[in-house]
């Protein structure tokens, strides 16, 4: 059987996957530039406790409850002449970029002074951040057909991401050290960050234009009614749970590293550092696609994450032996096992919910992508948010000093101890609901012929 995308010319696939990859960019320079600097900026920068800090990260995330599942019902439901969810790449653009420029230029307007101005604005953030997102992971089910394609199509999203976590988060400290540190600093570099946001945002719009779309259905199925089916798809349950306790996982080592390089490795200009760890992160995860898609090909998906996992849960405990006289090719060296083992891990992750959804519209005739992309959207806010309050709840029990430019060396082996077990835990906690996920290509094209 040939599908609709696999009867696409070589060159219209390509420029398909890298049209909406490069949305992508904009996503990920604003998680991964809110993941990284967002806990360092909050208690270094603005003088916020580290307790207070946790606490407004997680009530800023409590609207993610309602707003994701709901982004994902109106772009199902929404008809226009664009399709159904490509307004939103744009609009999602406009929210998300202001908000992150608001957010980190806070040092240097009244809403620095104000926890509850600071709460909004971050609300904001994973407002702008749900509009795109949530059309946005929906796109690719609709688009193409083909199992193994779409896992071709994920490796542009894994590229993209490997560079907006180095242009967001490893460069995002050394663009505000560069402009003079500080409120001033990280105003600046708000600016920078913030316009790339919106305009990589806003290419996935004019990327995917002319790509296939399903209309909206016509059947109205109650909201709750919609994601009770969307939770009995085994699958997709499986799937959410790995991919909840995995980001807290990734989401912890990303809020980690300013920390440990500053307070652990005591560098004084910890954005030269990060930098370094961030290039070294982004060439071996561009450079592993290729690896991590042969062997996905040979043994399935789901063992190719659990090998990820493994390689992953190496790395974070070599942070156990981070301390001052740590050489740089000991750092980098973590640094290229980290990248290789996030490669294969968002690789298969994002790869399979396209498949998920797909095996849900074979058993049910249902075409739910906006639920399942917003529920999926959520569990990666609701831990993006998390990870960050609960690692800053442990650094505030071991004595950690806001603004201190030294830790006490109980709040240093808090930090460190943090960022080698923390991870470890939550990716335990995953292997579980892995070995659940059943979905292979056998299955459903096995499901597809059933119908």
């Amino acid at each position: 059987m040939v599908t609709e995308a696999a009867a696409l010319p070589v060159t219209s696939r390509w420029r398909l996957h890298l049209g909406w990859g490069i949305g992508t960019l904009g996503a990920s320079l604003l998680l991964n530039g809110f993941s990284y600097l967002a806990p360092f900026y909050l208690t270094t920068v603005l003088g916020i406790s580290a307790a207070t800090a946790a606490g407004l990260l997680f009530t800023a995330k409590v609207w993610d409850i309602f707003s994701n599942p709901l982004m994902g019902v109106i772009s199902d439901r929404t008809e226009s002449r664009w399709g159904r969810r490509r307004p939103y790449l744009v609009l999602g653009g406009i929210v998300a970029s202001l908000a992150y420029m608001l957010l980190f230029s806070a040092g240097v307007t009244p809403i620095g002074d104000s926890l509850v101005l600071l709460g909004i604005v971050a609300v904001f953030v994973g407002t702008g951040y749900t509009i795109f997102n949530v059309p946005y992971m929906a796109m690719p089910v609709e688009m193409i057909d083909d199992y193994r394609e779409r896992t071709r199509m994920f490796s542009w999203r894994v590229l993209f991401i490997a560079i907006g976590t180095v242009i967001g988060g490893a460069s995002g400290q050394r663009i505000a050290e560069h402009f003079g540190g500080g409120a001033q600093g990280y105003s600046t570099m708000a600016v920078i960050i913030g316009a790339g946001i919106f305009v990589f945002m806003a290419a996935a719009f004019f990327g995917t234009a002319g790509s296939k779309f399903t209309p909206r259905a016509r059947e109205s199925v109650p909201f709750l009614e919609q994601v009770r089916l969307g939770l009995q798809n085994g699958p997709f349950a499986a799937l959410l749970a790995v991919k909840f306790t995995q980001l807290f996982g990734l989401f912890t080592n990303t809020a980690t590293a300013l920390f440990v390089i500053k307070f652990v490795i005591g560098r004084q200009d910890p954005g030269t550092w990060l930098l370094y760890f961030g290039l070294a992160s982004m060439v071996a995860q561009i450079a592993t696609i290729p690896a991590w898609l042969r062997i996905a090909a040979r043994i399935e998906k789901q063992k190719t994450y659990l090998l990820a996992t493994a390689i992953f849960v190496l790395m974070s405990l070599s942070w156990l032996l981070a301390n001052p006289a740590e050489p740089l090719w000991f750092f980098l060296l973590r640094a290229v096992v980290k990248g290789s083992a996030t490669a294969g891990l968002l690789l298969m992750g994002q790869s399979m919910l396209p498949d998920t959804i797909e095996y849900d519209q074979r058993r049910t005739g249902l075409r739910r992508e906006g639920v399942y992309s917003g529920l999926y959207s959520f569990v990666e806010k609701v831990a993006a948010a998390l990870a960050p309050s609960i690692l800053l709840l442990v650094y505030a029990a071991t004595g950690f000093e806001s603004k201190a430019a030294v830790q006490t060396p109980a709040s240093a082996d808090g930090i460190r101890i943090a960022a080698a077990v923390l991870p470890c835990l939550y990716f335990a906690a995953s292997i579980p609901f892995l070995f659940v996920y059943r979905l292979t290509e056998e299955k459903l094209s096995s499901t597809r012929r059933a119908r």
